[in-house]
């Protein structure tokens, strides 16, 4: 377990791996950022290309969009700097005292509870159970630690799982009646769109949802995100967001991505193929490959581990997200991004020489 979680590196670091081996970004096969290998479509393309920046942003018309695709009013639809940044304003509005998280868990909840002074109270997901919380003993759990807040994140990062949406309505309806409060994280519901709990967030006092705009058309670089919250609450959001947190280009691109439906649907059957192949392949070579509903696998390895085969990948330019700094997994375990058969292939045969090498290593010692 790392002693400093809220110090994790994110994945992603491609320009920093490119410096390092002297190569060019575009050399580098990336497995540590969970994007979509199917975009940007040309739409969001062709959006920056027509945004007006020489006037200051209006996020109106990405908010009516949103709203119209989730058939919200637009007074509960909040514009920010993408998911992290909306987290932090959350936790600004609500000010919370005893926060429950859920281990393993996305990096930034940490650092935004830092941020806010607040107590954190923790409970283990377990693989065991395919990382699924029983939120039948997380209420009575809530009650006796005093928590009034609570963050959940579905499709779960780094794990990929998914929380059926009735379990996790009934669990928000239960914990109001105490006056407790979610963050719900959907950074990935775009891969799952059935479980988001999006459109029932304008009608819940206690519940902000986080909805990233930029993972699934493959744009992180312009920073959006959308947060849903019961009018009241979310007029509260916007005054603690930063004047424009988003600029010109972003608001076009993600305006144009909520309307690109015919992209949305092919990039969900193709990651749902690649998706099931690859953690067929990886299920040959012996990885324990957990369940998921996002465009990412969590695998735990055979042997060896996650820090000496990233060393390895090294001169292949592949970059893998290890696990070892996400409280309750250690450095067998890898989340792997989910990209097209060819590259998911050649990790996969990667992986093949990379484990004979640690067969190899055992006969010797």
């Amino acid at each position: 377990m790392n002693p400093s979680p809220w110090l994790s590196v994110h994945g992603g670091r491609v320009f920093e791996a490119a410096r390092r081996w002297g190569v060019a970004p575009d050399q580098i096969l990336d497995f540590s950022a969970n994007l979509n290998p199917w975009g940007p479509p040309q739409s969001v393309k062709d959006a920056v290309a027509r945004a007006d920046w020489t006037r200051y942003p209006d996020d109106t018309a990405l908010r009516a969009a949103f709203a119209q695709r989730y058939n919200l009013d637009p007074a509960a639809v909040v514009v920010g700097n993408g998911v992290a940044g909306l987290l932090f304003d959350t936790l600004r509005v609500w000010r919370p005292r005893r926060v429950l998280l859920l281990e393993p868990s996305f990096a930034e909840y940490r650092r935004a509870l830092i941020a806010v002074n607040a107590c954190l109270v923790t409970k283990p997901l377990r693989a065991e159970e395919q990382f699924q919380p029983d939120f039948a003993r997380l209420a009575p759990l809530i009650r006796e630690a005093r928590v009034d807040t609570v963050i959940l994140n579905s499709p779960h990062n780094p794990t990929g799982a998914a929380y059926p949406a009735d379990r996790l309505l009934d669990f928000i309806r239960t914990v109001a009646q105490h006056s407790v409060r979610v963050a719900l994280d959907e950074s990935f519901a775009d891969y799952q769109p059935e479980s988001s709990l999006a459109y029932k967030a304008a009608n819940l006092p206690n519940v902000v949802v986080l909805r990233s705009l930029t993972k699934f058309y493959t744009m992180p670089g312009l920073r959006v995100g959308v947060a849903v919250a019961y009018p009241p609450l979310a007029r509260d959001l916007r005054r603690q967001t930063a004047a424009w947190p988003v600029g010109a280009h972003a608001l076009e691109a993600a305006r144009a991505a909520l309307g690109d439906e015919a992209f949305a649907t092919r990039a969900r059957i193709r990651n749902e193929c690649a998706r099931r192949a690859f953690a067929h392949a990886l299920d040959e070579l012996g990885c324990a490959v957990f369940p998921s509903a996002a465009n990412f696998l969590l695998i735990r390895l055979p042997r060896g581990a996650g820090a000496e085969l990233a060393r390895w990948l090294e001169p292949h330019r592949v970059l893998v997200r290890r696990c070892a700094d996400f409280v309750g997994l250690d450095d067998r375990y890898l989340r792997l991004a989910v990209r097209d058969d060819a590259a998911n292939a050649h990790l996969a045969a990667l992986l093949v020489r990379w484990l004979r090498g640690q067969d190899s290593l055992v006969l010797t010692i």
